[in-house]
């Protein structure tokens, strides 16, 4: 609802929403089951993982804030009054 009332298009806010929830599938340290699974199939502690994983899931967020900014950006949206 906040990004609809700051300017974006729903679907766009939409989409930003659900890209934003997947992205905790990949986001250490609440990576889901499969990093325990791959910690136990492969014999490595999580810690391990996680680590591995943190790169890839810091860029997949800083690539959905580039999106956003872009759309911002092509929309002309300068932000809400101060007051809201």
């Amino acid at each position: 609802p906040l990004m609809k009332r700051f300017g974006y298009r729903s679907a766009f806010a939409g989409g930003v929403e659900a890209t934003s929830s997947m992205g905790s599938q990949i986001m250490p340290p609440m990576m889901g089951a499969v990093a325990f699974i791959m910690a136990e199939t492969i014999n490595v502690q999580f810690i391990e993982i996680a680590k591995a994983a943190m790169i890839p899931a810091v860029l997949y967020f800083c690539s959905v804030f580039w999106m956003v900014h872009l759309e911002a950006k092509r929309a002309n949206l300068s932000g809400l009054p101060k007051d809201q």
